[in-house]
């Protein structure tokens, strides 16, 4: 099958799958005319058995070959299209590239050996065997840089630099020669800087970048690299669920309802989540009591404790339709041997009462297992170490806790583990006024490493169900990520989980809500139960 080179509005693209080539205003389509008189779904390229076929598919205004409208037409060679009236963004340039035939190959005399001459011979880039074109596993992918415009099919893997060779080519001298590399993810993609001089977003250096939604990058200076921008595109249904779930964030903000239906969790929307420890035994630990009767500062030493308990957690599964689903959050360290606090909408988002806090698109399938990565330093992205398994859960609380049971490869683990430990406070102790920091992993911050935020005890906020403590008001900063993280008082014990935020209509004051850690105290002893029997 011929490869196909089309040109539109000064970009250049080039297809070698033989599938259907969609050209239309849709975002979705393959080749994206702007123009308003062009359809959304104009036309579509059609490979056949000799070559293409150009197919109008019942535009409003035509297709046009050299001034004439057409349904159907061969492709046998360069072809001016014009998509409705002329006008700006309503043409395209299609050119079938001429494959050359191989030369022929001369007689070898018998007993010659076939592979003489060949030694100094080297196979680059040998394509896979199997289908020409990949299924489609996640959104595909617009990139833009210096005024072009790039797209690729989900999975695909990309370079970026000033190599004549790479896949977007950067002409700024600013930019390495090989400056990063994008690879698909299920459900997402993910950048990787290549450079010593750096890929930077919002004036940060980022040396590796899960992304599901559009992104901005400086390539080799925070302000003044050449501008790449990543732009993962997603089908029409996907985007309205998207934005289902935003309006339903926004009106949560409104409303006021029960904290745990605040929990972001979204199948295209980062959820990070992290929950701090207890003393190996699961109780509220000797090293001091609620921050109701100790408020001294909470000292570098004791928060690096905390960061080094806080771990990344990460996982593949399936939405309720079956459609493929990554996502990821945080969780807290509870014993040295393995065990980890996080949400049951992260670790099980299938536990009884999760369903009645969340709406139909939101629900997702348990996954087989969850990565877990160790926080690395301040700057630095976790990186998968470890696998774990639910041990206990409560949708009710929207509380779990997991145990790592093997490597990042499913390996079994060949050494005992001695991990960092966070100790449990007492929750009932607290009282309004005092410190109260935050540790999660909320994607506002773009950082991909913990974030700590700091405020005070509010209030408290009463339930039928769990009493005059039900949930704890903050302060704090607890946005979209926070959900399920950890929430410590001076002495670095554990003493809730922030698990919602919301406010007036107009107000622009948050309110963030904390689970006390009483309330999951018999979750966890339960767990250590099962463990240690």
């Amino acid at each position: 099958m011929q490869p196909l080179l089309i040109e539109v509005d000064g970009r250049a693209l080039r297809f070698d799958a033989p599938r259907p080539l969609r050209i239309g205003r849709s975002i979705e389509a393959d080749v994206v005319l702007a123009a308003a008189s062009v359809s959304r779904q104009h036309a579509e390229l059609r490979p056949a058995e000799d070559g293409w076929v150009l197919v109008d598919t019942g535009s409003q205004w035509g297709t046009f070959v050299e001034g004439q409208q057409i349904t159907e037409r061969r492709v046998d060679g360069p072809l001016v299209v014009q998509c409705g009236p002329p006008g700006p963004g309503s043409s395209l340039r299609i050119t079938p590239e001429v494959q050359q035939a191989p030369p022929p190959v001369p007689d070898r005399p018998i007993g010659e050996n076939p592979m003489s001459g060949y030694e100094e011979t080297f196979i680059l880039a040998a394509p896979p065997p199997g289908p020409a074109a990949a299924d489609r596993t996640g959104p595909d992918l617009l990139v833009v840089a210096e005024g072009r415009e790039f797209r690729f099919r989900h999975p695909a893997f990309l370079t970026i630099g000033r190599r004549p060779e790479s896949d977007v080519v950067i002409s700024d001298p600013v930019c390495s020669r090989m400056h990063g590399q994008v690879s698909a993810t299920p459900g997402g993609w993910t950048y990787r800087n290549s450079s010593q001089e750096g890929t930077y977003l919002g004036g940060r250096r980022v040396e590796q970048l899960p992304f599901d939604e559009s992104v901005s990058l400086r390539l080799g200076h925070p302000v003044a690299g050449p501008e790449v921008q990543l732009v993962p595109i997603l089908s029409a249904a996907e985007e309205e669920r998207r934005f289902a779930r935003r309006r339903r964030n926004r009106r949560l903000l409104v409303s006021a309802i029960a904290l745990a239906a605040a929990v972001v969790v979204a199948a295209a929307i980062t959820v990070p989540v992290l929950l701090l420890r207890g003393d190996d035994d699961g109780g509220s630990g000797s090293g001091g009591s609620g921050s109701g009767e100790s408020m001294a500062t909470l000292t570098n030493e004791e928060l690096d404790t905390a960061k080094a308990a806080t771990v990344r957690l990460s996982a593949e599964t399936t939405d309720l339709a079956g459609a493929p689903v990554s996502y990821s959050g945080s969780g807290s360290i509870i014993s040295s041997d393995g065990l980890i606090l996080t949400n049951a909408h992260v670790a099980a988002p299938e536990s009884e009462g999760l369903a009645d806090q969340y709406s139909a698109d939101e629900q997702l399938k348990n996954p087989e297992y969850l990565l877990v990565a160790l926080t690395k330093g301040d700057d630095r992205p976790a990186d998968p170490e470890y696998r774990a398994r639910v041990v206990e859960a409560d949708g009710d609380l929207d509380a779990a806790v997991i145990e790592i049971y093997a490597d990042e490869e499913g390996n079994e683990l060949d050494a005992d583990l001695d991990l960092p430990t966070m100790p449990l406070g007492d929750s009932d102790e607290l009282s309004t006024g005092d410190d109260v920091t935050v540790l999660g992993f909320p994607g506002i911050s773009q950082s991909g490493a913990v974030t700590i935020t700091k405020g005070v005890i509010s209030t408290f906020i009463p339930s039928e169900q769990y009493g005059p403590r039900s949930e704890i008001d903050t302060d704090t900063r607890i946005a979209p990520g926070n959900s399920g993280g950890a929430a410590i008082n001076n002495d670095a014990e554990i003493i809730g989980i922030p698990s919602a935020f919301f406010g007036d209509s107009g107000v622009p004051i948050v309110s963030g809500r904390i689970r006390p850690i009483n309330l999951v105290r018999d979750l966890i002893h339960t767990a250590i139960e099962e463990t240690e029997g």
